[in-house]
């Protein structure tokens, strides 16, 4: 095995107990890091949904440890440190904090604001508490969400390794840039102080372990446990045939361009103990703020794709810790001026439903070699919406950002989870009392999808349906996707359903919106829709167990006639049990 490029290694070998104490610890310090950042904040996007991550890192940027929040934050996080080093490098001093956000070297995207904290002892540097999450507004063209941009600098303000502690003294000016330039001061502050909190709080208890067991014990700890993760990873790996296997999609459009599809398209090269993925021939960049960070946003996706595949750590049987060992044996290519490579200055804001999109083709394309560990297709999106408004009382904006939940294929042995965020955003609702108690807004549905998903042997999980009224004007944004393409089936389960956005559905003016609007003017009593997509069904729908058929009757999520159509179970609605007689008639007939 061979360490990252810009790896320091750190030899001294460390005997097992004193390892297992220290990557405890490790995973103990982002996990308190995120409980402080989360608590601490303002938004409900933070304190609610924890779109946030937290995490110690070496001096070059390897991973050592990981909060349990989203994997598209901390696994850009290396990207963030890399990214502000380059302007920054030897020039980090013991009390600063570097802000940082620009996607072209190494952010997510715009929105993500990172948050680091050098490690010093004895004068060296050891390496970087960071934290980021997504504030609601960083000043970009509408308020909340935008996809419809003409370049990177409408996105927003950018932050490129910016420190706002020098030495322990706060910058008051950028501290002040960073207050007047959003529309939003009092939450971004309130969620920049806790990024803050969280990361001295990250520092402070990795000192303390280099004081308890010293520099060289601590830092050949954190490589043995890279090290280690890296051959779990890579011995998975091995057991998959070497060989290509290819998958495609189609998002529906670039926000601005609504007749024009996107194409995705995935080839996954696995040769010895290592896995390429290619998006050569997808689509090339939007005119749009549609595109991918290739750092920050794609290949953070695909790392997330192969070990949440191979190594999860429900059936792995051991301790598998996250650290950039998981990033070794994953190389990810997408030429540049591609939607998953774009050039400067191309805005790329929204690109979650994208990354989303190639994780769910990584796996359907290795479906056929890995099928115990694969899922049918999944919602693959996140139906990201802002309602926003302007508070005259206040003198500022009210922004309230939602990540809508989707639902996850069918498995081997499993039926899919019902609404829920799938894939790597791995965000939280936002409860309806969190919404009406601070914003001006009333959720009038909340609910799963009335519509069947996907069948199967094991059916897809239910997608979400949420219903908000705006009680006084303002404005709405979606950076979704998949109205157009449904969750395809694998082994010969059923495809699932698209998401749906309506504008004041059941009314004389009820229209069905496109996945991405930016800004829309919309009245008080105006209802806004959001529908998640449900995911698709494994195998054949006739293979499930009648029992389980009956379930889903009993439960409102199919009817007797898709029960016998789709599924060949015959169901007593008298005595509210299967005829089992019939049952077997019909699928022998269909057989």
């Amino acid at each position: 095995m061979t360490p990252g490029p810009n790896a320091v290694r750190n030899e001294p070998a460390i005997d097992h107990v004193t390892l297992r104490v220290l990557g405890g610890a490790f995973n103990a310090i982002a996990k308190e890091m995120a409980q402080t950042l989360y608590r601490m904040s303002n938004s409900s996007i933070i304190r609610e949904s924890e779109d946030i991550g937290c995490g110690i890192f070496g001096a070059d940027g390897r991973e050592f440890c990981e909060s349990e929040t989203s994997p598209m934050h901390i696994g850009s996080l290396p990207f963030y440190i890399r990214g502000f080093m380059r302007k920054l490098e030897g020039q980090i001093n013991d009390g600063d904090v570097i802000i940082h956000n620009h996607p072209y070297h190494g952010a997510s995207h715009t929105p993500d604001l990172g948050v680091a904290a050098p490690i010093f002892h004895d004068g060296r540097l050891l390496g970087f508490a960071a934290a980021t999450a997504h504030l609601i507004d960083v000043g970009a063209a509408v308020p909340g969400l935008n996809i419809d941009l003409v370049d990177l600098f409408a996105e927003g303000t950018l932050y490129n390794g910016i420190k706002l502690f020098a030495r322990g003294v706060r910058d008051e000016a950028v501290w002040s840039i960073l207050r007047d330039s959003v529309r939003t001061p009092e939450h971004n502050a309130a969620d920049i102080e806790a990024m803050i909190a969280a990361t001295q709080l990250g520092r402070d208890r990795f000192l303390k372990l280099v004081r308890r067991y010293g520099v060289a014990t601590v830092l050949g700890a954190a490589d043995q446990w890279m090290d280690f993760s890296e051959a779990r990873l890579r011995a998975e790996i091995a057991k998959i045939p070497d060989g290509d296997y290819v998958a495609e999609s189609w998002l529906d459009h670039d926000g601005r361009n609504w007749d024009k599809r996107l194409k995705v398209m995935v080839t996954v090269r696995k040769r010895d103990t290592e896995i390429t993925i290619d998006l050569t021939g997808s689509a090339d960049e939007t005119e749009t703020g549609f595109n991918v960070p290739f750092e920050g946003s794609l290949k953070v996706a695909c790392y997330y794709a192969i070990r949440t595949l191979l190594l999860d750590q429900a059936t792995s049987g051991d301790f598998v810790p996250q650290n950039e060992g998981m990033f070794r044996p994953v190389k990810v290519v997408a030429p540049l001026g591609s939607i998953f490579n774009p050039r400067f200055p191309r805005a790329c804001s929204a690109r979650m439903a994208q990354v989303q999109r190639v994780i769910d083709c990584v796996i359907r394309a290795m479906a056929p070699v890995i099928p115990e560990k694969a899922t049918a297709g999944n919602s693959a999106t996140v139906m990201s919406v802002s309602y926003s408004g302007f508070d005259s009382a206040r003198n500022q904006y009210w922004v309230c950002v939602e990540v809508n939940e989707g639902s996850y294929g069918a498995r081997a042995t499993k039926d899919g989870l019902d609404a829920v965020d799938n894939l790597m955003a791995n965000t939280r609702n936002v409860p309806c009392e969190e919404i009406e108690l601070h914003y001006p807004l009333r959720v009038e549905r909340y609910e799963l999808r009335d519509e069947a998903p996907g069948a199967g042997r094991f059916r897809g999980g239910i997608g979400h349906v949420r219903e908000m009224r705006f009680l006084v004007g303002g404005f709405f944004s979606c950076n979704g996707d998949r109205i157009l393409e449904p969750p395809y089936g694998i082994f010969g389960g059923g495809d699932g359903l698209g998401a749906r956005l309506t504008f004041n559905p059941g009314t004389a003016n009820e229209a069905e919106w496109p996945s991405k609007v930016s800004g829309r003017k919309v009245a008080a009593g105006d209802v806004l829709r959001v529908m998640g997509p449900s995911s698709a069904g494994y195998g054949d729908p006739r293979e499930r167990d009648p029992a389980r058929v009956l379930s889903d009757w009993l439960d409102d999520i199919i009817d007797v006639d898709e029960a016998a159509n789709q599924y060949g179970v015959v169901i007593d609605t008298q005595a509210g049990a299967v005829d089992e007689e019939a049952t077997a008639a019909r699928r022998r007939g269909r057989r």
